[in-house]
């Protein structure tokens, strides 16, 4: 199996989830993170900011791969669910993988999230990135929770809807 047929999204889409116009004044803002996708050998290979909400922070460190456009499905117990380290198993078709996530912490709001997709039938065809999350500040004004975009830039989608922009 080719490395490009194996796409691992990390990012929850929560589709169907309307924002309240109005949110209980005990949640927490909305805040400005920058994902930076970290080669294997430490080269930096993509940044996006993401305006997040504490509902997506938390999905930062959850790994819902897909193998050509199709989820990984889990299956069997987690042989480790820890706040810091998965491993758990997962099925597309008739072919399984494991999946391996650690969470390193710097701070809180700066933390680096490791995983790897590992076919178990075959050799090769292992998938295996780093991404480092850091809370940058406030959103920037007319940024709403889920927009995301690349630094500097304007929003361009929106991790909550999947569609354009708040």
């Amino acid at each position: 199996m080719s490395r490009k047929a194996l796409m691992v999204v990390g990012l929850l889409a929560l589709a169907g989830c309307g924002q309240n116009a109005q949110a209980p004044k005990h949640f927490a803002p909305p805040a400005l993170w920058r994902i930076e996708v970290v080669e294997d050998s430490g080269g930096q290979t993509g940044v996006v900011m993401v305006c997040a909400n504490p509902e997506v922070v938390s999905s930062f460190s959850r790994v819902e791969p897909n193998i050509n456009g199709a989820p990984c499905q889990l299956y069997g117990q987690a042989a480790k669910d820890t706040a810091d380290e998965h491993i758990k198993r997962c099925q597309v078709g008739d072919a399984r993988y494991g999946l391996y996530v650690t969470t390193t912490r710097h701070k809180v709001d700066d933390f680096t999230v490791r995983f790897a997709l590992q076919p178990l039938q075959s050799a090769g065809g292992k998938v295996v990135q780093a991404r480092r999350y850091q809370r940058i500040g406030p959103c920037p004004t007319g940024w709403k929770a889920g927009d995301q975009g690349p630094p500097g830039g304007a929003p361009t989608s929106n991790v909550l809807s999947g569609q354009g922009p708040g």
